[in-house]
C-alpha cells in the first residue's frame, strides 16, 4: 500500500512540473506544448514508479 501512495506523490509532483514546462512551450506553439506534455507525462510515470520502488525498498521496508 505504501508503494502506491509514494508513487502517487511522485506522479503529482512530476505532472505539476510537466504542466509548468509545457506552459513555457505554449508561448512558442500550442501543438509543441501538447507533444512536450505527453512526452513528459509518460516519462513521469516511468520515473515515478522507479523512484517509488527505490524509496519503498530502501526506507519503508527497512523500518519494518
Amino acid at each position: 500500500m505504501s508503494v502506491i501512495l509514494i508513487f502517487v506523490a511522485f506522479v503529482v509532483i512530476g505532472d505539476t512540473a510537466a504542466v509548468g514546462i509545457s506552459y513555457l512551450f505554449e508561448r512558442i506553439s500550442n501543438s509543441a506544448s501538447l507533444l512536450v506534455f505527453f512526452g513528459l507525462f509518460a516519462v513521469v510515470f516511468y520515473l515515478a514508479w522507479k523512484l517509488a520502488v527505490f524509496v519503498t525498498e530502501r526506507y519503508v521496508v527497512r523500518q519494518n
